[in-house]
Parts: C-alpha cells; sequence; structure tokens
C-alpha cells in the first residue's frame, strides 16, 4: 500500500552529489542525518560506507558519489546522510546514501516528468526514473529499488 501512496505523489526531495541535482519521490526519505561515525565492513565494495545503527537498526550506508559514478570528495559541513524506505522483492527495506548536500521538496506536474536518454553524465542510467527542470537545471530523477539492489543489502544482511 504504501508504494501506491508514493507513487501518486509527484512531491520531490532535492539534494546533490557534485554539481548534479538529483531527487527522490518524497514519500521514499525518511530522515537526514549528520554525518556520524560509519562502522566499516571487511571485503566490502569501495562505495559501501558501512552500517550504522540508527534507534536499535542496523543500515547499510553508500556513498553517493562512488555508487552513482562521481569521482570521491572530501566531506564538507553540508555533507549528510540520506534515510530512504523503498521495497525490495515486496518487502519494505532502508538504506543510507551519503550525499553532498541537501535541497529542498519541489512538485512537479506528471507532464514535466521526460523520460530517460542515455546522458553520458557518467553514471547508470538504469538508476534513473526520469528527468524534470527547475529554473533551467536538469533535475535527476532516481530509482531507488534499481540504486539499492538486492545484492547489495544483502551486505547489510552479512553483517546482521
Amino acid at each position: 500500500m504504501a508504494a501506491e501512496v508514493i507513487q501518486g505523489l509527484y512531491s520531490y526531495f532535492t539534494f546533490r552529489i557534485g554539481n548534479e541535482l538529483l531527487a527522490v519521490n518524497i514519500g521514499h526519505i525518511t530522515k537526514i542525518l549528520e554525518m556520524t561515525e560509519i562502522t566499516k565492513v571487511p571485503n566490502s565494495p569501495r562505495y559501501f560506507k558501512g552500517i550504522i545503527n540508527l534507534f536499535g537498526e542496523v543500515l547499510p550506508v553508500f556513498d553517493g558519489r562512488l555508487k552513482l559514478g562521481f569521482p570521491e570528495a572530501e566531506r564538507t559541513r553540508n555533507t549528510c546522510i540520506l534515510i530512504f524506505v523503498f521495497e525490495l522483492d515486496g518487502q519494505p527495506a532502508s538504506s543510507g546514501l551519503v550525499v553532498d548536500s541537501v535541497g529542498k521538496v519541489v512538485i512537479f506536474d506528471a507532464e514535466q516528468l521526460r523520460p530517460v536518454q542515455q546522458n553520458g553524465k557518467g553514471f547508470n542510467s538504469e538508476y534513473i526514473d526520469g528527468i524534470a527542470s527547475i529554473n533551467n537545471e536538469s533535475v535527476i530523477i532516481l530509482n531507488l529499488e534499481k540504486v539499492f539492489a538486492e545484492d547489495e543489502i544483502s551486505l547489510k544482511n552479512a553483517v546482521d
């Protein structure tokens, strides 16, 4: 039922990774955390930063820059962790993504969302649900189910 509600919303939360403006459906955002201690997990992919304990729930945290194909960069005071909830194999799942900065909530009409074309920006276009525009700047709408693929969520299960 949550997925039906989320799909009907055209409100999106924006954030930046590098110079790119990205967004996810507002229904997927549960928390915005200041950078916190992330426990490293041995022998994990570079883009998997580790795990955090959030009110007793162990969550995997991914580096948004590395996961989406951007170069690594130093953390700034604006760097934070977005906590998302989404469906994976029909079950609710949660993960964190380290981003450079958070933006604001925007509303797009359905006709403002354009389909994805290979954009050559260096990250996997299968992660993208669509493209919109704010003040002549492109906004990349992410598909969280594809960004956080099942094999990556299994990294969290391996340390539970």
